[in-house]
């Protein structure tokens, strides 16, 4: 069962992820964040490009996941609940784009 706000919530997904993603970025190598998630942690270590490659990878191959399970009640909820949460942390990102201009600038 797929239907367009289905299928715009996936596509919030992947946008929204690559846009958290360079956030990240910014926020950890200008030194005001630090990664909170252990993995996530290791892979920005390991280099920018190594952290982009895998967080786009997971989240594209969860989405990919859910999205083929899409006729299931369960695999909608969590693709309308992934998109929610990724709304909340762009805003997050967003909220903090000021400070973030006020100190660097």
């Amino acid at each position: 069962m797929t239907t367009p706000f289905l299928r715009a919530a996936a596509a919030a997904i992947l946008i929204i992820n690559l846009l958290d993603a360079a956030f990240t970025l910014v926020w950890t190598l200008s030194g005001l964040a630090v990664e909170a998630n252990p993995l996530m942690e290791g892979e920005l270590a390991a280099g920018p490009m190594q952290f982009m490659i895998t967080k786009l990878a997971l989240v594209s191959l969860g989405l990919l996941l859910l999205w083929r399970l899409r006729h299931r009640a369960f695999a909608r909820v969590a693709i309308w609940g992934s998109a929610c949460a990724y709304v909340l942390l762009l805003t997050y990102h967003l909220n903090a784009v000021p400070e973030l201009v006020a100190l660097l600038g």
